[in-house]
Protein backbone atom coordinates (compact mmCIF):
# COMPACT_ATOMS: atom_id res chain seq x y z
CA UNK A 1 0.00 0.00 0.00
CA UNK A 2 2.84 2.41 0.90
CA UNK A 3 4.47 1.70 -2.45
CA UNK A 4 1.42 2.82 -4.39
CA UNK A 5 1.02 5.92 -2.27
CA UNK A 6 4.62 6.90 -3.04
CA UNK A 7 4.05 6.30 -6.77
CA UNK A 8 0.90 8.47 -6.75
CA UNK A 9 2.64 11.32 -4.95
CA UNK A 10 5.48 11.26 -7.52
CA UNK A 11 3.02 11.38 -10.40
CA UNK A 12 1.16 14.30 -8.77
CA UNK A 13 4.42 16.26 -8.25
CA UNK A 14 5.48 15.72 -11.85
CA UNK A 15 2.09 16.90 -13.09
CA UNK A 16 2.29 20.00 -10.92
CA UNK A 17 5.79 20.83 -12.25
CA UNK A 18 4.63 20.44 -15.85
CA UNK A 19 1.70 22.76 -15.18
CA UNK A 20 3.85 25.46 -13.57
CA UNK A 21 6.43 25.39 -16.37
CA UNK A 22 3.80 25.50 -19.06
CA UNK A 23 1.97 28.48 -17.53
CA UNK A 24 5.00 30.65 -16.51
CA UNK A 25 6.04 33.59 -18.79
CA UNK A 26 9.69 33.56 -19.77
CA UNK A 27 12.00 36.53 -19.05
CA UNK A 28 12.45 37.04 -22.77
CA UNK A 29 8.69 37.50 -23.18
CA UNK A 30 8.56 40.23 -20.55
CA UNK A 31 8.67 43.75 -21.98
CA UNK A 32 11.51 45.85 -20.53
CA UNK A 33 10.33 49.07 -18.83
CA UNK A 34 11.17 52.28 -20.70
CA UNK A 35 14.05 54.39 -19.32
CA UNK A 36 13.18 57.31 -17.07
CA UNK A 37 15.02 59.64 -19.45
CA UNK A 38 16.40 59.16 -22.94
CA UNK A 39 20.10 58.27 -22.87
CA UNK A 40 22.69 60.87 -23.79
CA UNK A 41 24.04 60.33 -27.29
CA UNK A 42 27.02 62.11 -28.79
CA UNK A 43 25.57 64.26 -31.61
CA UNK A 44 28.91 64.39 -33.44
CA UNK A 45 30.28 61.65 -35.63
CA UNK A 46 33.66 62.07 -33.98
CA UNK A 47 33.69 63.72 -30.60
CA UNK A 48 34.63 63.43 -26.97
CA UNK A 49 32.37 63.52 -23.94
CA UNK A 50 32.97 65.49 -20.78
CA UNK A 51 31.20 66.59 -17.65
CA UNK A 52 30.13 70.22 -17.67
CA UNK A 53 28.74 72.73 -15.23
CA UNK A 54 26.55 75.75 -15.91
CA UNK A 55 28.06 78.96 -14.59
CA UNK A 56 27.40 82.68 -14.74
CA UNK A 57 29.09 84.83 -17.33
CA UNK A 58 31.21 86.32 -14.53
CA UNK A 59 31.64 82.89 -12.91
CA UNK A 60 29.93 82.21 -9.63
CA UNK A 61 31.67 84.67 -7.31
CA UNK A 62 31.78 83.53 -3.69
CA UNK A 63 32.02 86.59 -1.46
CA UNK A 64 33.73 86.14 1.88
CA UNK A 65 33.50 88.05 5.13
CA UNK A 66 36.46 90.42 5.67
CA UNK A 67 36.47 89.63 9.39
CA UNK A 68 34.82 86.93 11.44
CA UNK A 69 31.85 88.26 13.34
CA UNK A 70 28.09 88.49 13.68
CA UNK A 71 26.07 89.57 10.66
CA UNK A 72 24.16 92.71 11.64
CA UNK A 73 22.38 93.46 8.35
CA UNK A 74 21.54 91.67 5.09
CA UNK A 75 20.69 94.15 2.35
CA UNK A 76 19.93 91.84 -0.59
CA UNK A 77 17.91 88.66 -0.99
CA UNK A 78 18.40 85.73 -3.33
CA UNK A 79 17.36 86.58 -6.87
CA UNK A 80 17.69 90.36 -6.50
CA UNK A 81 19.83 92.23 -9.00
CA UNK A 82 22.79 94.21 -7.77
CA UNK A 83 25.03 96.90 -9.24
CA UNK A 84 28.75 97.34 -8.57
CA UNK A 85 29.18 98.80 -5.10
CA UNK A 86 25.74 97.85 -3.79
CA UNK A 87 25.88 96.67 -0.15
CA UNK A 88 25.09 92.99 0.34
CA UNK A 89 25.59 92.33 4.04
CA UNK A 90 27.32 93.93 7.01
CA UNK A 91 29.36 92.55 9.91
CA UNK A 92 28.73 93.98 13.38
CA UNK A 93 31.18 96.86 13.93
CA UNK A 94 30.30 98.10 17.44
CA UNK A 95 33.72 97.17 18.81
CA UNK A 96 35.45 99.06 16.00
CA UNK A 97 33.20 102.08 16.56
CA UNK A 98 34.32 102.12 20.21
CA UNK A 99 37.94 102.00 19.06
CA UNK A 100 37.20 104.86 16.64
CA UNK A 101 35.83 107.00 19.48
CA UNK A 102 38.98 106.40 21.53
CA UNK A 103 41.18 107.18 18.54
CA UNK A 104 39.32 110.44 17.91
CA UNK A 105 39.82 111.43 21.56
CA UNK A 106 43.52 110.63 21.25
CA UNK A 107 43.64 112.83 18.13
CA UNK A 108 42.15 115.79 19.97
CA UNK A 109 44.69 115.35 22.80
CA UNK A 110 47.52 115.21 20.28
CA UNK A 111 46.27 118.39 18.59
CA UNK A 112 46.25 120.12 21.99
CA UNK A 113 49.84 119.08 22.57
CA UNK A 114 50.75 120.54 19.19
CA UNK A 115 49.12 123.84 20.12
CA UNK A 116 51.06 123.98 23.41
CA UNK A 117 54.36 123.15 21.70
CA UNK A 118 53.75 125.74 18.97
CA UNK A 119 52.98 128.43 21.57
CA UNK A 120 56.12 127.59 23.55
CA UNK A 121 58.32 127.68 20.46
CA UNK A 122 56.73 130.93 19.23
CA UNK A 123 57.38 132.52 22.62
CA UNK A 124 61.03 131.49 22.51
CA UNK A 125 61.46 132.78 18.99
CA UNK A 126 59.82 136.12 19.95
CA UNK A 127 62.05 136.68 22.98
CA UNK A 128 62.67 139.28 24.19
CA UNK A 129 59.22 140.77 24.05
CA UNK A 130 59.47 144.55 23.53
CA UNK A 131 57.18 145.31 26.46
CA UNK A 132 59.36 143.27 28.85
CA UNK A 133 62.54 145.38 28.30
CA UNK A 134 61.46 148.78 29.76
CA UNK A 135 60.51 147.36 33.20
CA UNK A 136 63.85 145.63 33.43
CA UNK A 137 65.71 148.78 32.34
CA UNK A 138 63.80 150.68 35.01
CA UNK A 139 64.94 148.11 37.57
CA UNK A 140 68.53 148.74 36.52
CA UNK A 141 68.09 152.48 36.84
CA UNK A 142 66.50 152.05 40.26
CA UNK A 143 69.40 149.86 41.37
CA UNK A 144 71.88 152.49 40.15
CA UNK A 145 70.04 155.25 41.99
CA UNK A 146 69.93 153.16 45.13
CA UNK A 147 73.65 152.46 44.87
CA UNK A 148 74.43 156.18 44.37
CA UNK A 149 72.29 157.04 47.37
CA UNK A 150 74.03 154.47 49.54
CA UNK A 151 77.46 155.66 48.43
CA UNK A 152 76.55 159.29 49.21
CA UNK A 153 75.24 158.36 52.65
CA UNK A 154 78.37 156.32 53.34
CA UNK A 155 80.60 159.24 52.29
CA UNK A 156 78.74 161.63 54.58
CA UNK A 157 78.91 159.17 57.43
CA UNK A 158 82.65 158.69 56.99
CA UNK A 159 83.18 162.46 57.13
CA UNK A 160 81.10 162.59 60.28
CA UNK A 161 83.15 159.81 61.78
CA UNK A 162 86.33 161.89 61.42
CA UNK A 163 84.75 164.49 63.71
CA UNK A 164 83.69 161.80 66.11
CA UNK A 165 80.02 162.40 65.08
CA UNK A 166 79.45 158.80 63.86
CA UNK A 167 80.40 155.51 65.38
CA UNK A 168 82.32 152.81 63.52
CA UNK A 169 79.27 150.53 63.77
CA UNK A 170 77.10 152.97 61.88
CA UNK A 171 79.76 153.32 59.22
CA UNK A 172 79.98 149.52 58.81
CA UNK A 173 76.20 149.23 58.46
CA UNK A 174 76.24 151.88 55.78
CA UNK A 175 78.98 149.98 53.94
CA UNK A 176 76.80 146.82 54.05
CA UNK A 177 73.87 148.77 52.62
CA UNK A 178 76.10 150.10 49.84
CA UNK A 179 77.28 146.55 49.02
CA UNK A 180 73.68 145.31 48.88
CA UNK A 181 72.73 148.11 46.51
CA UNK A 182 75.74 147.25 44.36
CA UNK A 183 74.68 143.59 44.26
CA UNK A 184 71.11 144.56 43.29
CA UNK A 185 72.50 146.65 40.45
CA UNK A 186 74.57 143.70 39.22
CA UNK A 187 71.54 141.44 39.41
CA UNK A 188 69.27 143.88 37.57
CA UNK A 189 71.90 144.46 34.89
CA UNK A 190 72.36 140.69 34.41
CA UNK A 191 68.61 140.17 34.16
CA UNK A 192 68.37 142.91 31.54
CA UNK A 193 71.21 141.38 29.50
CA UNK A 194 69.60 137.91 29.79
CA UNK A 195 66.26 139.29 28.63
CA UNK A 196 67.83 141.05 25.63
CA UNK A 197 69.80 137.91 24.71
CA UNK A 198 66.55 135.97 24.20
CA UNK A 199 66.16 132.17 24.38
CA UNK A 200 69.10 129.82 24.02
CA UNK A 201 69.49 127.99 20.73
CA UNK A 202 69.47 124.72 22.63
CA UNK A 203 66.11 125.59 24.20
CA UNK A 204 64.76 126.42 20.76
CA UNK A 205 65.98 123.06 19.43
CA UNK A 206 64.30 121.26 22.33
CA UNK A 207 61.05 123.10 21.69
CA UNK A 208 61.23 122.35 17.98
CA UNK A 209 61.80 118.68 18.77
CA UNK A 210 58.81 118.69 21.11
CA UNK A 211 56.73 120.31 18.37
CA UNK A 212 57.80 117.68 15.82
CA UNK A 213 56.99 114.94 18.30
CA UNK A 214 53.56 116.42 18.95
CA UNK A 215 52.85 116.69 15.22
CA UNK A 216 53.95 113.09 14.75
CA UNK A 217 51.47 112.13 17.44
CA UNK A 218 48.73 113.88 15.47
CA UNK A 219 49.67 112.02 12.29
CA UNK A 220 49.76 108.76 14.19
CA UNK A 221 46.30 109.38 15.64
CA UNK A 222 44.97 110.35 12.20
CA UNK A 223 46.45 107.18 10.69
CA UNK A 224 44.83 105.10 13.43
CA UNK A 225 41.47 106.73 12.70
CA UNK A 226 41.85 106.12 8.95
CA UNK A 227 42.72 102.47 9.61
CA UNK A 228 39.67 101.98 11.82
CA UNK A 229 37.42 103.77 9.33
CA UNK A 230 38.79 101.54 6.56
CA UNK A 231 38.04 98.44 8.65
CA UNK A 232 34.55 99.76 9.36
CA UNK A 233 33.99 100.31 5.64
CA UNK A 234 35.23 96.79 4.88
CA UNK A 235 32.65 95.35 7.26
CA UNK A 236 30.03 96.23 4.64
CA UNK A 237 30.54 93.71 1.83
CA UNK A 238 29.58 95.15 -1.55
CA UNK A 239 28.91 93.61 -4.91
CA UNK A 240 31.92 93.71 -7.26
CA UNK A 241 29.84 93.31 -10.42
CA UNK A 242 26.50 93.93 -12.08
CA UNK A 243 24.64 90.70 -11.51
CA UNK A 244 22.25 88.68 -9.37
CA UNK A 245 22.41 87.22 -5.88
CA UNK A 246 22.60 83.48 -6.56
CA UNK A 247 22.87 82.22 -3.00
CA UNK A 248 22.69 83.67 0.52
CA UNK A 249 23.98 81.65 3.45
CA UNK A 250 23.62 84.30 6.16
CA UNK A 251 20.87 85.97 8.11
CA UNK A 252 21.07 88.79 10.70
CA UNK A 253 22.48 87.38 13.92
CA UNK A 254 24.38 84.53 12.29
CA UNK A 255 28.14 84.21 12.67
CA UNK A 256 30.17 84.67 9.51
CA UNK A 257 33.44 82.77 9.63
CA UNK A 258 36.62 83.32 7.64
CA UNK A 259 39.20 80.94 6.26
CA UNK A 260 39.56 78.49 3.36
CA UNK A 261 36.96 76.07 4.75
CA UNK A 262 34.41 78.73 5.69
CA UNK A 263 31.08 78.76 3.87
CA UNK A 264 30.72 81.75 1.56
CA UNK A 265 28.08 84.12 3.01
CA UNK A 266 26.89 85.11 -0.47
CA UNK A 267 27.38 84.09 -4.09
CA UNK A 268 26.73 86.53 -6.93
CA UNK A 269 27.05 86.24 -10.67
CA UNK A 270 26.05 87.78 -13.99
CA UNK A 271 23.42 85.38 -15.38
CA UNK A 272 22.43 87.58 -18.31
CA UNK A 273 24.60 85.17 -20.32
CA UNK A 274 25.29 81.63 -19.17
CA UNK A 275 28.39 79.61 -19.90
CA UNK A 276 29.35 75.97 -19.63
CA UNK A 277 32.62 74.88 -18.06
CA UNK A 278 33.48 71.51 -19.58
CA UNK A 279 36.03 69.34 -17.78
CA UNK A 280 37.81 67.16 -20.33
CA UNK A 281 39.86 64.22 -19.08
CA UNK A 282 43.55 64.57 -19.81
CA UNK A 283 43.41 61.43 -22.00
CA UNK A 284 41.07 63.27 -24.38
CA UNK A 285 42.79 66.66 -24.12
CA UNK A 286 45.11 66.07 -27.14
CA UNK A 287 42.00 65.82 -29.33
CA UNK A 288 40.84 69.35 -28.49
CA UNK A 289 41.10 71.97 -31.20
CA UNK A 290 40.41 75.69 -30.84
CA UNK A 291 37.00 76.77 -32.05
CA UNK A 292 35.53 73.27 -32.04
CA UNK A 293 31.72 73.22 -31.80
CA UNK A 294 30.14 71.69 -28.75
CA UNK A 295 26.80 70.60 -27.41
CA UNK A 296 25.42 70.27 -23.90
CA UNK A 297 22.69 67.86 -22.94
CA UNK A 298 20.52 68.70 -19.99
CA UNK A 299 19.90 65.78 -17.71
CA UNK A 300 16.40 64.75 -16.74
CA UNK A 301 13.10 63.74 -18.30
CA UNK A 302 12.88 66.73 -20.66
CA UNK A 303 16.43 66.34 -21.90
CA UNK A 304 17.49 69.00 -24.39
CA UNK A 305 20.62 69.30 -26.49
CA UNK A 306 21.94 72.87 -26.46
CA UNK A 307 24.51 74.11 -29.01
CA UNK A 308 27.66 75.64 -27.57
CA UNK A 309 30.21 78.11 -28.92
CA UNK A 310 33.88 77.71 -28.05
CA UNK A 311 35.28 80.61 -26.00
CA UNK A 312 38.65 79.50 -24.66
CA UNK A 313 40.52 76.67 -22.99
CA UNK A 314 42.27 77.16 -19.68
CA UNK A 315 45.83 75.85 -20.01
CA UNK A 316 46.23 74.57 -16.43
CA UNK A 317 45.18 70.96 -15.84
CA UNK A 318 43.47 70.40 -12.49
CA UNK A 319 42.73 67.33 -10.36
CA UNK A 320 39.40 65.75 -11.17
CA UNK A 321 36.86 66.49 -8.44
CA UNK A 322 33.49 66.37 -10.25
CA UNK A 323 32.44 62.75 -10.81
CA UNK A 324 29.67 61.45 -13.07
CA UNK A 325 29.25 58.13 -11.24
CA UNK A 326 30.03 55.95 -14.25
CA UNK A 327 31.49 52.55 -13.34
CA UNK A 328 34.23 53.01 -15.93
CA UNK A 329 35.14 56.53 -14.84
CA UNK A 330 38.72 57.19 -13.82
CA UNK A 331 39.31 59.30 -10.75
CA UNK A 332 43.12 59.22 -10.69
CA UNK A 333 43.37 61.72 -13.53
CA UNK A 334 43.34 65.41 -14.27
CA UNK A 335 41.03 67.52 -16.37
CA UNK A 336 41.42 70.44 -18.75
CA UNK A 337 38.65 73.04 -18.52
CA UNK A 338 37.09 74.37 -21.73
CA UNK A 339 34.72 77.34 -21.58
CA UNK A 340 31.71 77.45 -23.93
CA UNK A 341 28.97 80.02 -24.40
CA UNK A 342 25.39 78.84 -24.71
CA UNK A 343 23.87 79.72 -28.09
CA UNK A 344 20.37 81.15 -28.29
CA UNK A 345 17.73 80.70 -25.62
CA UNK A 346 17.30 77.11 -24.45
CA UNK A 347 13.81 75.75 -23.80
CA UNK A 348 14.94 74.24 -20.54
CA UNK A 349 15.49 76.50 -17.56
CA UNK A 350 19.17 76.45 -16.66
CA UNK A 351 20.67 77.19 -13.27
CA UNK A 352 24.26 78.12 -12.41
CA UNK A 353 25.92 75.11 -10.84
CA UNK A 354 23.78 72.63 -12.82
CA UNK A 355 25.60 69.58 -14.23
CA UNK A 356 25.23 68.82 -17.95
CA UNK A 357 26.78 66.34 -20.35
CA UNK A 358 29.09 68.07 -22.83
CA UNK A 359 30.17 66.78 -26.23
CA UNK A 360 32.95 68.36 -28.27
CA UNK A 361 33.52 67.63 -31.94
CA UNK A 362 36.99 66.33 -32.78
CA UNK A 363 36.64 65.86 -36.53
CA UNK A 364 40.04 66.42 -38.10
CA UNK A 365 41.83 66.42 -34.75
CA UNK A 366 44.81 64.12 -34.28
CA UNK A 367 46.37 63.16 -30.97
CA UNK A 368 49.78 64.51 -30.10
CA UNK A 369 52.56 62.17 -31.32
CA UNK A 370 54.39 60.13 -28.72
CA UNK A 371 58.07 60.89 -28.45
CA UNK A 372 60.56 58.14 -29.08
CA UNK A 373 61.11 56.12 -25.95
CA UNK A 374 57.92 57.32 -24.27
CA UNK A 375 55.28 54.81 -23.36
CA UNK A 376 51.58 55.69 -23.73
CA UNK A 377 49.54 56.20 -20.58
CA UNK A 378 47.80 53.13 -19.32
CA UNK A 379 44.03 53.16 -19.03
Amino acid sequence: MLKWITIMLGIAGAAMGIYVVSTQTTIEDEKAPPPAAPPSVNPFGRGIAASGQIEANSRNISLGAPEAGLVSKVFKKVGETVAPGDPLFEIDGRLLKSELTNAQAALEAAKAQVAVAEARLARMRAMPRPEEVPPQEAAVMRAKASLSDQEKQLSDLVDAGRGMAASPTEIDRRKYARDMASAELIQATASLNLLKAGAWDLDKLVSEAELLQARAGVRQAEAAIEAIQFRLERLTVRSPIQGTVLKSNVEPGQFAATGPSALAPMIVGDISVLRVRARVDEEDAPLLRDGAPGAARVRGISAETIPLTWMWVEPLALPKVDLTGSNIERVDTRVVEVIFKIQGTPKSRLFPGQIVDVYIETAGATPSPTRSGDSPAKN
